[in-house]
């Protein structure tokens, strides 16, 4: 099974701090994700341009897959966002 890596060790920190630690170790995950995925589909796009000229510069990613991974972008950072705004109104509590 897959385990994210650790940026913050929850287990040395207060159980109040705990929670705080998972969150954090998950949205970093997560916009490194986004961010390698993103310059991914860049570079393959910078392929797709080429490919026109160059028939060994095939774009790694058809129309669907590259929409299919758009859309998973933007519901991974929505998910995210909508984390961190639960985090924001627990704190204003």
């Amino acid at each position: 099974m897959f385990k994210p890596f650790e940026w913050v060790e929850g287990e040395r920190l207060s159980p109040s701090l705990q929670s705080h630690a998972a969150f954090l170790n998950d949205a970093r995950d997560v916009v490194q994700g986004a961010q390698t995925l993103v310059q991914l589909l860049d570079w393959d796009e910078d392929r797709c341009d080429a490919a026109t000229s160059d028939a060994d510069a095939a774009p790694l990613f058809d129309v669907c897959q590259r929409s299919s991974l758009q859309r998973f972008l933007a519901v991974s950072l929505g998910l995210l966002h909508a984390r961190i705004e639960a985090q924001c109104e627990a704190l204003t509590e």
